[in-house]
């Protein structure tokens, strides 16, 4: 062996002449490698006039003297250039950064002695990628220098995430925050994957929404609240009739009735406002369809064409259902352009000549996500739906 093993600094051999200059070529190599500190590790052409013991390190691309010598160390000795190939672990002072670093697969990475910044803390655990601060501990802290302590969440814009999610095993079960848009929002899951709105507040207005619901704390059932429709229900009439009819003609989802009959079955103000349920009692056992009436012909639209195939011409319908002898109508289309949603309401206050009347609604529209109406046969008066509850 001719050479130190990590060093490379030359031995004297055995009966060497001149053993001086062996000597002084290791002495300059530890002056150069000992304390290494380092004017740049940038510079790619040597500095025209540099001064004795000046080093850096090259990096690709070099030229001049220094070409063919990337990532090597270049020391200016004895007036010439000598040239050292750092190895993995060295540390070095970068004297124009002001910082130290450590040599690593030909690039030199910053060794932060402080925390401002620096690319991962785990406290008690390991910082990783996605959590790059991670604390394990039975409480922290954040306390008040002043008055005061503001913990900040910041997003990149609107349309992004910016919340606090609280796990169990891992996995989610509560977040809150401002999730994928202004509004704040409370949700939960029972698993992590499938999650439910549980208060929503509109960043504009203030106003909170529930969508589950607020249940009373003793019983546990859900309390509803009473929307009011715009202008006291004036334009949402219901007016249920005992009105019977006789089908004129059958097309996909068209019933066409003989002698004008619709208005019979349908009030003016129930026109595309609200769908009633029809029986054909010529059918046997009897047969029912969710009709509308929103065309200017005496024709009543069948939400699904399926119920209505085996009906001919001749059939006679009626609204009255021939065994409870109710009339059920669901008012789906009027909540949607009055209240510009459907949603199965507790109940509606329904205003007549006589005085207001509350029906509760708790049997659900096969053809909407309302809950039906139901009225005796024996309920001829005209209804102005003042509010719903929900």
């Amino acid at each position: 062996m001719v050479q130190t093993s990590n060093l490379q600094l030359p031995y004297i051999a055995p009966s060497q002449a001149q053993k001086h200059v062996t000597h002084n070529e290791a002495i300059r190599a530890l002056d150069a490698l000992v304390q290494l500190s380092l004017i740049s590790r940038t510079l790619k052409e040597p500095p025209a006039k540099p001064k004795e013991g000046d080093r850096y390190f090259i990096p690709s691309g070099a030229s001049a003297a220094w070409g063919g010598k990337d990532e090597q160390i270049a020391a200016w000795q004895d007036g010439a250039w000598a040239f050292f190939k750092p190895q993995d672990g060295w540390c070095a002072w970068m004297i124009a950064e002001n910082c130290l670093a450590v040599f690593n697969q030909g690039q030199w990475t910053d060794m932060h002695t402080g925390t401002n910044p620096v690319d991962l803390v785990g406290i008690n655990a390991r910082a990783d990628d996605a959590n790059r601060l991670s604390l394990k501990s039975a409480a922290s802290l954040f306390d008040h220098v002043g008055n005061g302590h503001q913990l900040k969440i910041n997003k990149a814009g609107d349309q992004q995430l910016a919340s606090i999610l609280f796990q169990s095993g891992y996995q989610g079960r509560v977040e809150i925050g401002t999730i994928w848009n202004r509004d704040f929002s409370i949700k939960a899951s029972i698993d992590g994957k499938d999650w439910r709105d549980i208060m929503l507040a509109d960043n504009k207005t203030g106003a909170v929404q529930f969508p589950g619901g607020i249940a009373q704390a003793r019983t546990g059932k859900k309390l509803c609240g009473l929307i009011f429709l715009p202008h006291g229900g004036i334009n949402a009439v219901l007016e249920p009739a005992a009105g019977t009819a006789v089908c004129a003609s059958i097309s996909a989802d068209l019933v066409s009735l003989k002698s004008k009959a619709a208005s019979g079955i349908f009030a003016p103000g129930m026109r595309d406002s609200a769908l009633i349920r029809i029986w054909n009692t010529s059918k046997s056992p009897v047969q029912s369809a969710w009709v509308k009436w929103d065309t200017a012909a005496d024709q009543l639209q069948v939400s699904d064409p399926a119920h209505i195939r085996q009906w001919v011409a001749g059939d006679t319908i009626q609204t009255i259902d021939p065994v409870s002898q109710s009339i059920a109508i669901d008012i789906s289309p009027l909540m949607q352009k009055q209240l510009g949603g459907v949603f199965p309401q507790d109940g509606v206050l329904l205003g007549t000549a006589g005085g207001d009347l509350t029906i509760a609604c708790f049997i659900a529209s096969p053809v909407s996500a309302t809950n039906l109406i139901i009225f005796k046969a024996e309920d001829r008066k005209r209804f102005n739906v003042i509010g719903v509850y929900g």
